[in-house]
């Protein structure tokens, strides 16, 4: 089975593509809401009940803009929050962006009022699906949270940001789906799933767990203009991201010029500065000594010594 081509334009109907997996999980529909519910249950480990789901629309025509960029934000009926994104190409900073969004989300929250504390926060998460490596080593899910890494020693423990590398899950397809659990089945899933495609493992997968199937209902009931314009978006989806990489590659090699125009003008202002200085100290040496022969020639000290004691030449002294 071959999985999705990361290196160039995606399928515009894999999961994978931001565009559909927005689509599948945001739909107002039962069948949507279920899929959604145990996507969040199997990667969070606890049963969540969803209050309520917004689909935001991230840039598509202006680089450099830093507004929202990440799929889905969802609201649980205990008050707990979460962002949920697909990421076909991660970017340089894309952990940075984690934590600003997960920041933001956290500290968005209504705490004012004499009957609430900081106690009352409520536990915030962020879940990026990746189709591209992030990390440089093999394991396919991280878990980040704030702890002292010494005494390993949570904080307040009520933010966390997971993410999740699809790439690295290759070689699972080998083992039987009766031994994968259900983080394992979503994700391989999301890689392998093809919508006039379901032998094999896919269709064994489907039938492990309801989440998976209400999405695989999902995607077959997508009409035919909805996949056209889930074609479109993942057109202007994988142009602009290009455009995003063109201009992030220019920002910086802008951003290293000017590092190096700074470090090679402070070298030569160093160079210039020393040339200066010793220019500088000469001369006012010059005065000192000047002014020692001027001294000593009104103390009547003969001509001879005043020349070894100031080095100054008889014709600087008698000109004096």
């Amino acid at each position: 089975m071959k999985p999705v081509d990361y290196s160039s334009s995606p399928d515009p109907f894999s999961i994978c593509n931001d565009g559909v997996f927005k689509a599948i999980f945001t739909k107002k529909t039962p069948e949507s809401r279920t899929a959604l519910r145990s996507l969040l249950s199997a990667f969070l480990e606890k049963e969540v009940s969803i209050l309520k789901v917004t689909a935001n629309e991230p840039p598509i025509n202006k680089i450099g803009d830093r507004q929202i960029r990440f799929d889905i934000s969802v609201r649980f009926n205990k008050g707990e929050l979460a962002n949920v994104e697909m990421t076909v190409h991660p970017k340089q900073y894309e952990g940075l962006r984690f934590e600003y969004y997960t920041a933001r989300l956290f500290v968005n929250q209504n705490i004012r009022g004499r009957n609430k504390t900081y106690n009352n926060l409520k536990p915030t998460y962020h879940l990026s699906f990746l189709a591209g490596n992030l990390y440089p080593d093999t394991e396919w899910l991280h878990r980040f949270v704030y702890y002292d890494p010494e005494r390993r020693i949570k904080m307040g423990g009520r933010t966390e940001i997971m993410t999740v590398e699809l790439k690295k899950l290759k070689g699972i397809t080998k083992r039987a789906v009766e031994q994968l659990d259900k983080r394992k089945g979503w994700a391989l899933f999301m890689m392998y799933y093809r919508k006039d495609k379901k032998t094999g493992i896919i269709q064994k997968i489907i039938d492990m767990d309801e989440g998976i199937a209400a999405a695989d209902q999902v995607m077959q009931g997508f009409t035919g203009t909805e996949l056209e314009g889930l074609a479109a978006i993942a057109k202007d989806k994988f142009e602009f991201d290009a455009r995003e990489e063109l201009w992030e590659m220019k920002q910086a090699a802008h951003a290293e010029g000017l590092v190096e125009g700074r470090t090679e003008g402070l070298a030569e202002g160093r160079t210039k500065g020393r040339a200066e200085g010793l220019a500088e100290g000469l001369n006012e040496g010059h005065k000192v000594l000047k002014d020692t022969a001027r001294k000593l020639k009104s103390m009547g000290i003969p001509l001879e010594q005043i020349i070894e004691a100031s080095g100054l030449s008889a014709e600087v002294i008698n000109s004096i």
